[in-house]
């Protein structure tokens, strides 16, 4: 059994106690009116067609909480389909935010969690990058040890997914303190759509996969189940290989008209190479790592009304990660204390178990036919038990809780205003409020035009908060020096760091134009109280023990606020249907970051490529031959942490697709080739070099 004890559990019972007294009174105004018992708000949030999201009218539900219109919508949003992630042929799924404005990622960045892509929104980019919220059906997957996430780690198959939002712009007013820059929310198929078995393949350079999934319905219960191996080999001179098992299922059951369950299950586990021996040759040498990560999620939806709807999720994660280590023979580095080491080696355990469980409360109602309002809240407990990271070994707790909302008033055809608020309070930071208010403007069913303001908080990480990660070198008594140990401090974090703030301004216009369609942004951000490592000697060290630090001339770091910055720009993308059977989406993105307060992170200003440009011509020859052309290219830029300055990139890629159908079967084989050119180009770090890879897809449905 989980026991969680919250410090302030009354918000919660408070919730709880409301949300259920609405939904029995409007319940029973419902019946009493004789309404017909259907569910009309919870199916415009579970089960949008791929109509909604690729006609005229796209549909969205990430922004606001409510489903709505992109033409309503209070922010920036780009939405990826499944058609589009099939037409680009990738097997990881960080590689198609490649086709998303403003976005940067980098492949295996960093040498810790280093089989790790990065992906970013308008610079801050780190390895781990942190200042953005990555949810999976809602369910947020960022690490708080690092704040990223653990993108090959995460039990989700590709071809499980419908349709990814990607909202660009601050949203911390729905989602919270890590919706920064902006909220990916992966968005899973129904579960038994399509009905039946599937094998999906993949073999090629460095790259092997190979998935079972099956799907279908037993009476009011839809089922998938989807399990599978991958092996990636990694780049060339880098130990950075993964192999992976992988397990996820889902269900919806259908209890009656009004009440529906849902549930999700997964796990993930293998091998990690870690370390890089060209920035580490001594302690945290090459080695192979074990993860093995699950989570289950329960979720209840109640059809309040015709205009009201009740949900109620709970779910818990587990991530491990068990890496061990052997350096060198260290004597002949310290020669005047040799005679008086116990070990001639050091051998580190760096195991690390993160635990979330988080309860969420959502109710949704319209007041009128001009309004529409969706309000909640949740309450969190992570807990981390990181004994090299922490130095402790006993496992700590960060408790948050949440009360959110949001009113979307559309007062005429032409007009619509989005306004909301999150406010939060968690163990580091203590209470926080991050508001939003646009309004969209409808000349006509073609135009929209958008202005919008936000603001929004990231909570500092264990990294930049706890971290007093150190190397403990054990000495025999007696010693000249009288200790049992000598010590190399890395961080030494004195904590209670302030959250980042960002204030975002945008101007946004949505317009059709025959058969092209456009989305343009143009955004002022105002970041201030950027969190940054700076160099500290005044801490203190565990008793009857001798610092090396000053001898071996290495700073400790710890992370304190310093410095503001500007980030401005213009982005847009463009989809332009040239006929039924050819496409075109181009995107591009222009960011200007500039230090308004000194003290910024070395590189702050160069941590986003000034232009990132991407586009794909997508092409049918026919009912079962297609193929498409990718390009991608960014401009010079110099990464924080690991990173370091990397050229101009420029990369095509392309694939060509052929359908085939069979009398209980249909399947689709395709070649891609990834950097055709074979641009030998680094990414994100000068140790990462990217070269031409090729490979077959194979799918077989039956």
């Amino acid at each position: 059994m989980v026991m969680v004890n919250f410090r302030h559990p009354a918000l919660l019972i408070w919730l709880l106690f409301v949300n259920s007294q609405l939904a029995i009174a409007e319940e029973a105004v419902a019946d009493s009116a004789g309404e017909k018992n259907v569910w009309p708000l919870a199916v415009a949030a579970q089960s949008l067609t791929e109509d909604d999201y690729l006609g005229e009218v796209p549909k969205v539900l990430t922004v606001s909480r409510l489903s709505q219109s992109l033409a309503d919508a209070a922010s920036a949003v780009t939405v990826i389909n499944r058609e589009t992630i099939r037409a680009s042929g990738i097997v990881d799924l960080p590689e198609i935010f490649r086709l998303v404005p403003g976005f940067y990622v980098g492949t295996n960045a960093g040498y810790v969690y280093n089989t790790n892509h990065t992906v970013s929104y308008h610079g801050m980019t780190t390895a781990y990058s942190g200042a953005m919220q990555v949810m999976i059906n809602g369910r947020s997957v960022y690490s708080p040890l690092f704040g990223g996430v653990n993108w090959s780690e995460l039990p989700l198959a590709i071809a499980d997914i419908e349709r990814i939002e990607i909202t660009r712009g601050p949203n911390a007013a729905s989602y919270g303190a890590n919706s920064f820059f902006g909220v990916i929310n992966i968005i899973t198929q129904n579960p038994s759509d399509p009905a039946g078995s599937s094998v999906i393949a993949t073999h090629g350079e460095e790259r092997n996969e190979v998935f079972y999934r099956n799907a279908g319905k037993l009476n009011n219960l839809n089922y998938r189940v989807t399990a599978g191996y991958r092996q990636d080999g990694g780049l060339d001179n880098r130990n950075d290989f993964k192999r992976t098992r992988m397990l996820n299922a889902q269900a919806d059951y259908q209890v009656n008209v009004k009440n529906g369950l849902e549930f999700e299950f997964g796990l993930a586990d293998g091998a990690r190479g870690e370390g890089n021996i060209n920035e580490d040759n001594i302690v945290f040498l090459p080695r192979t790592k074990q993860i093995d990560n699950h989570y289950a999620l329960m979720r209840w939806r109640h059809n309040v009304s015709d205009t009201s709807d009740f949900s109620l999720q709970a779910y818990h994660s587990y991530a491990r990660s068990d890496d061990q280590t052997t350096s060198v023979n260290i004597l002949p580095l310290l020669p005047a204390f040799a005679p008086f080491l116990a070990v001639d080696r050091l051998h580190i355990k760096n195991e690390v178990i993160q635990k979330r469980t988080d309860i969420e409360a959502q109710h949704t109602f319209s007041v009128g036919n001009n309004i529409r309002t969706v309000w909640g809240g949740s309450i969190r407990r992570d807990s981390m038990y990181a004994p090299y990271y922490l130095a402790s070994k006993k496992t700590d707790y960060f408790d948050l809780q949440r009360l959110f909302g949001h009113v979307e008033w559309r007062p005429s055809e032409k007009l619509t205003f989005n306004t909301g608020a999150m406010v939060e309070h968690n163990d580091f930071t203590g209470t926080d409020i991050s508001p939003r208010a646009s309004i969209n403007f409808k000349p006509n069913r073609n135009h929209t035009f958008r202005l919008g303001i936000s603001s929004a908080l990231r909570t500092p990480n264990y990294l930049e908060e706890k971290f007093q990660d150190r190397l403990l070198i054990p000495m025999t008594l007696p010693n000249p020096l009288g200790v049992n140990a000598l010590v190399v401090q890395f961080r030494a974090n004195k904590g209670n760091v302030n959250p980042e703030q960002i204030i975002s301004r945008e101007l946004g216009y949505m317009g059709k134009i025959g058969r092209l369609q456009l989305d343009v942004r143009a955004f002022s951000d105002r970041i201030n109280d950027v969190i940054r490592f700076d160099g500290r000697t005044d801490f203190t060290t565990p008793v009857n023990t001798f610092l090396l630090n000053p001898l071996l001339d290495i700073e400790a770091d710890s992370a304190n606020n310093m410095g503001s910055a500007a980030v401005e720009g213009l982005e847009w993308q463009a989809n332009w249907a040239f006929s039924n059977k050819t496409k075109l989406m181009f995107n591009h993105a222009y960011v200007h970051i500039r230090e308004t307060q000194p003290d910024l992170k070395r590189n702050f200003v160069n941590s986003m490529p000034r232009n990132t440009i991407s586009a794909m011509v997508t092409h049918r020859f026919d009912k079962n031959w297609d193929a498409s052309i990718a390009y991608y290219q960014t401009s010079e830029t110099t990464l924080l942490g690991d990173g370091d300055p990397v050229d101009l990139i420029r990369k095509c890629d392309v694939r060509l697709a052929r359908r085939f159908n069979g009398r209980n079967w249909n399947g689709e084989v395709s070649a891609v080739v990834e950097n055709l050119f074979n641009n030998h180009y680094q990414e994100f770090a000068d140790y990462n070099t990217l070269e031409r890879l090729a490979r077959v897809n194979l799918r077989l449905d039956f």
